[in-house]
Formats: structure tokens, sequence, C-alpha cells
């Protein structure tokens, strides 16, 4: 049996596209206002075509311009790698009964190598991304990273609080003056496995039980899955976006409890799952709630934990 997961959050605490952002521009509140577009272009825009989880498609042209070279993007991929705590014995233990798949936004290779890190033996499904392939003459590269600055210092975009004005600036950017530079071939050729792209690829295993694991916009399509089969959408220490489309929240401050979750309801569904909760478990330990009614408490209690093993990388959409 596969189970479907996501990496950066389930099983890993680093934000890769965060860091990137900070090792070739030092800018931190740049990738911050990417992220916060990516949720206003999925959530308020609902532009055609686009789907959650893109960030990583606004973020490659600004990569390319910054000549990162696939050397660069595999070194930093091993020396920021933060793993959940108990990861590796979670895995080990997943792998001796099920075959997990992962399904992640990030780009390719710094997926095939932490999780190789990891001892992943399942399938891995990331975002390919070469930015060496691209010959692009220095004025456009100037050109573009001038923008990294101005988009840096634009104002927050909150849509729950309703501020998107900074919006109409990355409109007219991405979709106005991209389209008539080199810049658009990278965009057209960033194909992100984000939400849309998540259900597809675990709709394409047939699995008569659906079990999948996220903590981000990018796993809402992959729960919608999950849930219209009957099966475990888990959010682990997940954010708003996750959880309105999860039915169950496990907050824990170890992966092994995301692992124990998963193979009891494999094995006796949501009345075993129900009993954890109740009881606990002989294999677990330290800090951990499940919640099958997602609340606004539920939300508060996940966003405090998720930020205090992620940090940063834990406030991004």
């Amino acid at each position: 049996m596969h189970v479907f997961t996501d990496w950066e959050g389930p099983w890993i605490l680093t934000d890769i596209a965060y860091e990137l952002s900070l090792a070739a521009f030092n800018n931190g509140e740049f990738f911050e206002r990417l992220s916060q577009y990516d949720d206003y272009l999925a959530y308020v825009e609902k532009r055609d075509g686009y789907q959650a989880g893109d960030t990583l498609k606004l973020l490659a042209p600004f990569l390319v311009a910054a000549d990162l070279s696939m050397e660069e993007l595999e070194v930093l991929s091993e020396q920021t790698a933060r793993f959940v705590p108990g990861a590796e014995e979670a895995m080990r233990y997943l792998q001796e009964r099920v075959k997990p798949v992962v399904i992640s936004t990030s780009y390719d290779v710094y997926l095939s190598r932490t999780a190789e890190m990891l001892g992943v033996r399942g399938d891995l499904h990331g975002t390919v991304f070469n930015p060496e392939k691209y010959r692009i003459d220095a004025e456009w590269k100037r050109w573009l990273l001038e923008k990294v600055d101005e988009i840096a210092s634009l104002e927050d975009i909150d849509i729950d609080e309703g501020r998107t004005e900074s919006a109409e600036y990355l409109n007219s950017l991405f979709w106005r003056e991209l389209p008539g530079t080199p810049f658009w071939q990278v965009m057209e050729d960033v194909r992100v496995v984000g939400s849309r792209r998540k259900r597809e690829i675990a709709e394409s295993y047939n699995e008569s039980r659906i079990v999948t694991i996220g903590d981000s916009i990018s796993d809402i399509e992959m729960f919608d899955y999950a849930r219209e089969n009957r099966g475990l959408a888990m959010s682990f220490n997940g954010n708003e976006f996750a959880l309105r489309h999860a039915n169950l929240a496990v907050i824990a401050d170890s992966a092994m409890v995301e692992v124990i979750v998963t193979l009891t309801f494999i094995e006796r569904g949501f009345e075993g799952v129900r009993e954890i909760a109740e009881s606990g478990h002989d294999l677990l330990s330290g800090k951990y709630e499940i919640h099958f009614e997602i609340d606004e408490d539920t939300i508060r209690k996940s966003l405090k934990m998720r930020k205090a093993l992620r940090g940063k990388a834990g406030e991004l959409g």
C-alpha cells in the first residue's frame, strides 16, 4: 500500500525556497511577499491556470537571474536540512509496513538529496528545475534583480484582513512585464507540483484506501481527494489553509506521531485513531494532540507548534 505525504513540514523543517532567497538575495522579506502573493492568487483572485504552491514558479526566474548553479542548489539543500524530531526512526518504521510516496512542491534536487539523507525508499515527486539551462543577457538579469528589493519593500498581503494592494504591483510584473522578457521561458518551463498536481499524482496510484499527510496550502486538493474517498486527510502541524481541508489534525513535536496515526488508520480506521487520542500509544511520548473537530482553538495550537518547530518557515503559506 502507498501513503501520500508532503515533505516540507511533515518530515523536514526547512523551507528550501525561503533558504534560497536568503542565500541568493539575503532577503527573506522578498520570499515572504511571494508566498503571500501565492495565497492571494489561489484564494482571492483564483487566477486561471494558477495552483496553490506555484510560488516555486514565481521564484525561479529570480534564481536564474542570480546565476544559481545546480551544485549550489544541492550543497545548500544538504547544508540547510533540518528534519522533524524523530523523522529517521519514524520513516524507517513506516517503510517496514507501507511504501511512502513523497509529493512535494520542492525543487527535485532538494527533495532527492534530503530524502536520501533520511533513507526514503519510496517514490519521489518534486518540481523539476535546472537554472543552468538558460542563457540570458546580463542586462536582463540586472533588470530582474532590481525587482527583488522593490518586492521586499511592498506592504504585506493579508487576505484575511483584506490587505491586497501590493498584489497590483506583482500582477503587473508577473503577468504583463515578464511575458515580454527572456524570463518568461523559465515561467513556462517550471511545472510546479502544486495543489492540483499533488492530487493528480495521488489519483494515478489508484489506491482503494487514500492516506494523505500535509501541512500547507499546496496540500488542499490532495486532502480533498482523500476526504471524498473516505480516506485520511491528516494535517501535521498544519497552517489554516491545510486545516480547512483536513479531517484530522495532528499537533506534535515528533514525526513518530504521524506514522502511528497513519498505520493505525490503515489497520483500524478512525475508531483506532480515536483510541490513541483518548488513551495514548506505547510508542508515543512527548507533546501531541489529535483533533477530529477542527475549530479556532485547534488552529491556534497547530500554528503554535508549527512555529515552534519550523521558525520563520512555519509562518509561510
